[in-house]
């Protein structure tokens, strides 16, 4: 019995250890809009990187298309359609945590430019040798 309490002790120090680091959010990852003077400055900031995000993937996935054959590029269209599921509820989640609160929206422009930023990354080191080629 000691055994297992111990087991489930150092099991929950590890778990509430990963959930520390994973509360984050995304509107705290490195971006350049960390050390706005006001709500609106920030959102605005964020809007601008969001919005450099997405200019950025469609650069990015023209790019891909363009070397790959129907039959990929229908994959990867369903790929893309499935990530923007993800990413439109991934980050509709954030924004409700907040309720009605200012924060809502900032977080939710801030979710927006990092997951696009990660789509970039990725859809760079999956497809990033038929670029070369």
């Amino acid at each position: 019995m000691m055994r297992m309490t111990s087991l489930f002790l150092a099991s929950t120090f590890i778990l509430c250890s990963a959930c520390t680091q994973s509360m984050g959010q995304h509107m705290n990852a490195p971006v350049p809009c960390n050390r706005p003077s006001s709500t609106a400055e920030e959102a605005e900031c964020f809007a601008k990187t969001s919005d450099a995000a997405d200019k950025e993937l469609n650069g990015v996935y023209a790019l891909v298309r363009s070397v790959l054959s129907p039959d990929e590029r229908n994959d990867l269209l369903a790929a893309q359609r499935a990530w923007l599921k993800y990413r439109d509820l991934t980050c509709t989640a954030e924004y409700k945590l907040y309720g009605r609160g200012t924060g809502g929206p900032v977080t939710q422009m801030a979710c927006l430019a990092a997951i696009t930023h990660e789509r970039v990354a990725t859809l760079r080191t999956t497809y990033g040798w038929r670029l070369e080629k």
